[in-house]
């Protein structure tokens, strides 16, 4: 994507842990309560992700990386159980921040199994878990409207009324394009760009992610889709051509298959 959003402030370190450790260290957590704050508890853990394959070409993991998050994990549990509802007529407080180490946006995969748990009820919990483990993000950036791919989590919060921001650095972008993004609102699995063997799995009244350049912007934003005159072409090109409704300002535009992403299913 090629226009910037724009924003901020403050530098943040990038989180070491893969999403597949952050998924074993929440089942853990859960699983086996205080026991995962014991030092060779954490030393064992540490050295199995150093020594996995997908750790090639990443630096190690140490026992106080291991342990540091699960006390970020403990901490976020208390907070999030205490924190109030506010009520819709209420001026929302300041955020409580909670940054006691670099690692405590881990807890995001907690709130996601949640998400997913609620969302697909009939889907076995040990699915859920392996689908997560490959899940990629986009992030909506408040400046511009448009998604960006997300590279990196680098803090969160808690708002006074519950809702949870993360800290986004978006990929292909330095430190200090990061924006603070509601995970609820602004968070979601990323877009799949949309292939001409594909084009037929689109359909009138779809949600889209839809690729617009004029003179002020080149920006992935979502858009509907009203209407589609399709054509005979082969796997390798699309001909079709597809007239969409973009959401930001509502306008009308046509726009090409290699102009599409469609929402994952």
């Amino acid at each position: 994507m090629t226009s910037e959003p724009m924003d901020t402030t403050e530098t943040e370190n990038v989180s070491e842990f893969t999403l597949a450790e952050i998924l074993e260290m929440e089942n853990l957590y859960r699983k086996r309560g205080k026991e995962v704050q014991q030092q060779e508890f954490c030393e064992e853990l540490a050295t199995k992700f150093s020594c996995s394959g997908n750790r090639d070409g990443k630096s190690s993991i140490t026992w106080d990386q291991v342990h540091t998050w699960f006390l970020d994990r403990q901490l976020f549990s208390a907070v999030k159980s205490k924190t109030p509802v506010a009520h819709s007529n209420e001026v929302p407080k300041q955020p409580a921040i909670i940054n006691s180490s670099p690692n405590a946006l881990k807890n995001l995969v907690a709130l996601s199994k949640a998400w997913a748990a609620s969302e697909k009820p009939k889907t076995p919990k040990a699915q859920r878990v392996a689908e997560l483990s490959d899940l990629i993000f986009e992030a909506l950036s408040a400046k511009d409207c448009a998604w960006y791919d997300v590279a990196a989590f680098t803090n969160f919060r808690v708002l006074y009324h519950g809702e949870l921001e993360v800290r986004v650095r978006f990929s292909g972008f330095s430190h200090d394009q990061d924006e603070w993004v509601n995970v609820r609102k602004g968070l979601r699995e990323r877009s799949i760009p949309l292939v001409p063997s594909e084009c037929h799995k689109v359909k009138v009244g779809d949600l889209l992610l839809c690729f617009r350049a004029n003179e002020d912007h080149a920006l992935y934003s979502d858009a509907q889709l009203l209407r589609v005159e399709r054509q005979l072409h082969d796997t390798d090109s699309c001909t079709c051509a597809f007239l969409v409704r973009f959401e930001y300002d509502n306008a009308e535009v046509e726009v090409h298959c290699s102009e599409i992403c469609r929402r994952p299913s």
